[in-house]
């Protein structure tokens, strides 16, 4: 009883292995791009609201400047070389002394960080607010 050489079966599997190969690698490579830009999003997304929550706990303190509660956010969002961000303070006007509250918005535009394709996501904003009472205002803070 002889018995057939094994390399030409596996020769005639080679070329059925590259097919198949050639079919599933683009998809799987895709799913894989897919799922590390949605992790980069969610990431995004928390240090936006991060951010803002740090920004407006800076800004709600006797003293505080809108520099201050500005500098605050931009060091939390350079954690992920965050580019293209929009922070606003009461919405434009800044830290007043007589504030009640101090609201704190930071808007990212995820297409100037996005890490594979900026072109698919071109209108997505990630915004986040966070509002606090300030110190400042009668019944907390009384400066004499």
């Amino acid at each position: 009883m002889t018995r057939r050489p094994r390399k030409k079966c596996q020769s005639k599997r080679f070329g059925a292995t590259a097919v198949e190969f050639a079919i599933v690698a683009p998809v799987f490579l895709m799913m894989m791009f897919a799922c590390m830009e949605f992790i980069r999003l969610n990431m995004i997304r928390n240090l936006v609201q991060d951010a803002a929550y740090f920004a407006a706990r800076d800004a709600m303190v006797p003293g505080a400047t809108t520099e201050e509660a500005t500098a605050a956010a931009e060091q939390i969002l350079s954690y992920m070389n965050t580019q293209g961000a929009v922070i606003s303070i009461n919405d434009g006007a800044g830290v007043q002394e007589d504030s009640e509250s101090v609201t704190v918005s930071i808007t990212v535009p995820f297409a100037e960080n996005s890490l594979f394709i900026p072109s698919f996501s071109s209108e997505l904003n990630i915004s986040s607010t966070a509002e606090m009472n300030t110190e400042r205002y009668s019944g907390f803070y009384d400066p004499d």
